[in-house]
């Protein structure tokens, strides 16, 4: 039953740093998105579009990024117990060994 259920802990380490890129690239891009305006692109047209992008992306965004970050926050306690069960069995099987 153990062959069908495998974790690696440094793989769980790159998903958490990818999570972790994830939320902040999301939130730069709302931030940049709120910081173009008149002075940036020059039409008008232009500039209300980008305002109404953002307005109505502004809480989405938000939610998902905060979202991530608490799927990220699990995900460390995850990691840190497969690690932590990971060394005691290790310790365990060395200790029987002698």
């Amino acid at each position: 039953m153990g062959g069908y259920f495998k974790v690696e802990a440094d793989n769980l380490g790159r998903l958490l740093k990818d999570l972790h890129n994830s939320q902040d690239n999301m939130r730069r891009a709302l931030d940049a998105l709120k910081d173009t305006g008149p002075k940036s692109l020059g039409a008008e047209a232009l500039d209300n579009a980008c305002d109404e992008f953002h307005d109505s992306w502004d809480n989405a965004i938000k939610k998902i990024a905060d979202g991530t970050q608490a799927i990220e926050e699990k995900l460390k306690q995850v990691k840190q117990n497969y690690e932590s069960i990971e060394h005691a069995l290790r310790d365990a099987f060395a200790k029987n060994a002698k």
